[in-house]
C-alpha cells in the first residue's frame, strides 16, 4: 500500500522537487497533517516525523533529523544553499573577470536529484526500517572557487562557439581534460558515515551522489538562460 505523506514548509523549489520525487516513487502526498501517516518537515517551526532541513537551520522536532550541507538548485539561488555557484556562473556569462574568488569557500557540492533521491529511501522506509536521530546530507568531494570558475569558463566557451557557429578545428578537436581532484586549501567534510549506513540497510549501495559537476553546471547555465 503506498503511503500517505504529508510534506509541511513553504512552497519552494526543495519542496516541488522533493514533492515529485516522492511522487514518483509511489507516495500519495496529502494535503493535510491530519491524513498522512508521515509527515515530514521542510521548516525549522513545524514538528514532523522527519524534519529536513539547511545545514546552517537549527532546530527540528523530529525522530530524524536530516541536514543538508551546499545544495545546488540549478534553477534559481535559494535558501537550501549558498549561491556561490549561481554568482560566478553570472560572471561568466557577463563576461567578466572573476577577482574576488576569496570570497568563497571550498564546498562539498550536492546537486538537488541526488539529495531527493536519497530522502525519498529515507522517507519510503518501513516505519521499523527508518533511522533515527540526525543524518547529514553532503557531496563526497569539495569543489575550490577556481575549479568551478574554470569549467563555467570551459561549458560557457562552448555553448558560445556552438551559438555563434565560432568553433574552430582546435576547439571542436579538443578532448576535454578529466575533472581534476581538489587540492589547496581543505575543508572540513560533514560526517557522511551515518548517511552511507542508513542507506544502505535499507537496501541500497549507501551515499553515492551521482550526478556529476559538470553537468549540474551547465544546468545553470541553461536555467540562467531561460
Amino acid at each position: 500500500m503506498a503511503k500517505k505523506i504529508h510534506i509541511a514548509g513553504e512552497e519552494d523549489l526543495f519542496h516541488d522537487a522533493i514533492s515529485d520525487r516522492l511522487a514518483r516513487a509511489g507516495a500519495i502526498l496529502t494535503a493535510e497533517g491530519e491524513e498522512a501517516e508521515l509527515v515530514v518537515s521542510l521548516d525549522e517551526g513545524i514538528s514532523g516525523d522527519i524534519a529536513v532541513l539547511p545545514a546552517h537551520v537549527e532546530g527540528g522536532d523530529a525522530s530524524l533529523v536530516i541536514r543538508i550541507h551546499d545544495l545546488l538548485i540549478p534553477d534559481e539561488a535559494n535558501e537550501w544553499g549558498p549561491s556561490d555557484i549561481h554568482e560566478l556562473a553570472s560572471i561568466i556569462r557577463n563576461g567578466e573577470t572573476a577577482t574576488n574568488l576569496s570570497e568563497f569557500i571550498p564546498r562539498h557540492w550536492l546537486h538537488v536529484r541526488d539529495a531527493t533521491d536519497a530522502l525519498s529511501l529515507l522517507i519510503m522506509a518501513d516505519t521499523g526500517g527508518m533511522p533515527v536521530g540526525k543524518l547529514d546530507m553532503a557531496g563526497r568531494r569539495a569543489w575550490r572557487p577556481e575549479e568551478i570558475i574554470d569549467e563555467l569558463a570551459i561549458l560557457w566557451g562552448r555553448f558560445t562557439d556552438a551559438l555563434n557557429y565560432s568553433h574552430t578545428t582546435e576547439s571542436l578537436s579538443s578532448i576535454p581534460s578529466p575533472v581534476p581532484d581538489s587540492t589547496g586549501e581543505s575543508v572540513t567534510r560533514p560526517d557522511l558515515g551515518p548517511l552511507h549506513e542508513a542507506l544502505r540497510e535499507l537496501g541500497s549501495d549507501g551515499w553515492h551522489p551521482l550526478v556529476p559537476m559538470r553537468v549540474a553546471l551547465m544546468e545553470v547555465f541553461a536555467h540562467a538562460e531561460n
